[in-house]
């Protein structure tokens, strides 16, 4: 079954030489279909962004964005999936708002980033997942099916 996969990161902060070398690690893992950006470093990719057929964003807290600026709901290769930095949804108390969310929006995914702390997790059929801080080296691969699965694994 074809998947495309996609690298996410998030709070880059302005490291781009540790984003360099998250992108290097996670391109030695296999060929990526695109990249998604959770914030706090908007801009610290834009000197990889044209090696990737695909790069959707979001902004963060430290990106000096208004809040309507840091949540996207969007299709990846077919299936609805909601992107935040997190703030808004108060993550650092937990996931429950954001999940409440992505049910509203009817989204198989929430990504989110804000804690710098790394999160994979299922509930209630929807995948939660926080790549951790870039600038610390972490990083996590999406996979998406055609078949509208989903698999992520952390870094």
């Amino acid at each position: 079954m074809s998947a495309k996969t996609y690298l996410v990161v998030s709070d880059s902060h302005g490291q781009t030489g540790r984003l360099s070398s998250v992108l290097m690690h996670a391109e030695a893992l296999g060929k990526m279909d695109g990249v998604i950006h959770l914030g706090d470093g908007y801009s610290d990719l834009d000197p990889f962004a044209a090696a990737f057929p695909e790069t959707i964003r979001v902004k963060g807290n430290c990106d000096g964005a208004p809040l309507s600026e840091t949540t996207l709901v969007c299709g990846v290769s077919g299936v609805r999936i909601l992107l935040t930095h997190g703030h808004p949804f108060y993550v650092r108390q937990g996931t429950d708002t954001l999940l409440f969310k992505a049910l509203q929006e009817n989204c198989r995914a929430a990504l989110f980033g804000h804690t710098h702390i790394p999160y994979l997790k299922e509930k209630n059929g929807v995948l939660l997942l926080n790549p951790g801080a870039a600038m610390e080296g972490r990083f996590a691969l999406l996979k998406v099916f055609e078949n509208g699965a989903l698999d992520a694994a952390l870094y």
